[in-house]
């Protein structure tokens, strides 16, 4: 597909997502984990490097502390070294700021694993949202493949309970951004001016992962998997990888009360 035919053409039918269930939250985040670190272990044993862009929230936190938990398990398999961490989203603020996603992820993966710093690249949201969005921009455009974007082994989202996914929020102009890999995303639901990765970038990766646990984001999964197409409305929808695999990770609590099963 076309880039821009993720907001026009609804591929749900000719593409259907993977759908993974687990029956609570610890064993949801655990196997999550578990598969994250396999899909490290598989890209590394062809002699490749590992790009992952991570999102911000409540969910990546719970999701890093076992991630680290498990990866002492693993010293002689993955070498940290070549992870290179990226970040789908940031709030206007600095790095050292409470509501930075760059902060949760440093404090709760990146420090823990003892990832070289030279291979995290943080969006500088503390210098506004134009200056950021283009200087994210510059950063991206050094992992282009030969088909001028950048291509990530995974892209790791969540899903906000209004349908967004990174800070691609209902109705926003970046949903709209095909030229640039990163864009201003205006306010969040907490007040902070926004810097988002946009959908080319997020529809190249070779894997796409978008995480959502709780009741409380039912109403969205089940627009996402069953409602109008509508991507305007409903931002996770225009999520598409038309050359590698998406995965949508449920909790049961979601599941049971849309009526899905595995």
């Amino acid at each position: 597909m076309k880039e821009i035919d993720v907001l026009t053409h609804d591929w749900r039918k000719e593409h259907p997502p993977v759908i993974n269930i687990y029956d609570s939250k610890v064993v949801f985040f655990a196997l999550l984990a578990v598969q994250f670190l396999e899909l490290i272990i598989t890209r590394q044993q062809t002699g490749n490097y590992f790009t992952v862009i991570l999102g911000g929230g409540r969910t990546p936190k719970m999701l890093n502390q076992i991630i680290v938990e498990l990866a002492k398990t693993e010293t002689q398999t993955i070498n940290w070294k070549r992870v290179y961490i990226f970040f789908s989203d940031e709030r206007c603020v600095p790095p050292d700021h409470p509501g930075s996603n760059f902060k949760l992820i440093f404090d709760t993966l990146i420090e823990p694993l003892r990832i070289p710093h030279t291979n995290v690249f943080r969006i500088l949201g503390e210098i506004g949202p134009g200056k950021a969005a283009a200087d994210y921009h510059d950063k991206l455009s050094n992992f282009r493949d030969q088909h001028d974007i950048p291509v990530f082994d995974l892209a790791l989202l969540g899903l906000g309970a209004d349908g967004h996914t990174a800070s691609l929020f209902p109705h926003s102009p970046a949903l709209e951004e095909f030229k640039n890999f990163a864009a201003p995303a205006g306010p969040g639901p907490e007040g902070l001016e926004r810097v988002t990765v946009t959908l080319p970038v997020f529809n190249a990766a070779r894997n796409a992962w978008i995480m959502a646990a709780g009741a409380e984001k039912s109403p969205a999964v089940q627009q996402l998997i069953r409602g109008t197409y509508d991507p305007a409305r409903l931002p996770a929808q225009a999520i598409r990888p038309p050359k590698g695999e998406l995965v949508y990770w449920l909790d049961s609590s979601i599941a049971n009360i849309i009526g899905i099963s595995e």
